[in-house]
């Protein structure tokens, strides 16, 4: 594994691969105080970088729950500065789609952090895993897929 701070911070998504991988999806926040309480503090990501580009009147903030090269795709959160826009999600955007070992204890505990319930935690199929949707303190919703056997709290 390579240590971050070996890490050319251009390449931090790899410099060596033959494989295409998803890096990151990018959804614009309105403020970021709010959206890290919600994905670092209440999903456990870490803030892997937060980048704010004077020149551009922006800030990007990149969370993964492992690094830019070993881990899953990364969430970028951009926060412009001057917006005073009400985003729209749009009609083809679904959700993003995160495993944890516990879909209920996830689905009470982020809304401590912001989050919406949407969607009590359910499984669909007979021996299939819990999932429930709750959205993000910008309406983005957010599937919670039970990742662990044995833990269901039907």
């Amino acid at each position: 594994m390579t240590k971050v701070a070996e890490i050319d911070p251009f390449w931090a998504w790899g410099d060596d691969t033959d494989q295409p991988r998803v890096l990151h999806t990018m959804l614009r926040v309105r403020d970021v105080d709010q959206s890290l309480c919600f994905y670092r503090d209440g999903l456990g990501m870490t803030l892997l970088d937060r980048y704010d580009v004077e020149q551009g009147r922006f800030s990007i903030l990149f969370l993964s729950f492992a690094g830019y090269r070993d881990g899953p795709a990364a969430v970028e959160l951009t926060y412009n500065w001057d917006a005073d826009i009400d985003y729209t999600h749009g009609s083809g955007f679904g959700h993003i789609a995160i495993g944890v070992p516990d879909v209920t204890k996830m689905y009470t505990r982020l809304a401590d952090y912001g989050g919406t319930q949407i969607t009590a935690p359910k499984t669909l199929f007979a021996g299939g895993p819990q999932l429930a949707f709750v959205k993000d303190p910008d309406g983005y919703p957010i599937e919670l897929i039970q990742i662990r056997r044995g833990t269901d709290s039907n």
